[in-house]
């Protein structure tokens, strides 16, 4: 499935919000994607308004077959504590003073770069 091509065909039955142009000529922008659903952006070809849309796609309909994680996943998942306000300060002073880059840090789980802080 072309899911450009889905939207621009949709987008023919929507008009501007703005400017009452019909969206067929809009342009329109795949920014992302998560899980059965994709992000994107439509900008009005006359008045250059931009929006941006999630849009979910039936998984049965499209032949899409969804990836199920195990239901104990799920559970744990859920009973995690939300970040604390002590953890957001620590990770803006470990960055504050870390010099390398994002995939040096996430390689070493930031064990390497905590050394090269410290050091």
């Amino acid at each position: 499935m072309n899911i450009l091509r889905f939207l621009r065909d949709q987008a023919k039955g929507y008009d501007c919000s703005v400017c009452g142009q019909n969206h067929a000529r809009s342009d329109i922008r795949v920014l992302g994607k998560l899980e059965s659903a994709w992000i994107v952006r439509v900008t009005c070809s006359k008045c250059d308004t931009s929006f941006k849309l999630l849009v979910v796609i039936d998984e049965e309909r499209a032949n899409i077959s969804p990836v199920q994680e195990p239901a104990a996943a799920r559970t744990e998942r859920r009973r995690r504590p939300a970040v604390s306000l002590d953890e957001v300060l620590d990770a803006h002073e470990f960055l504050k003073g870390y010099d390398g880059s994002v995939a040096d840090m996430l390689e070493s789980g930031g064990q390497k770069a905590e050394r090269d802080t410290k050091a």
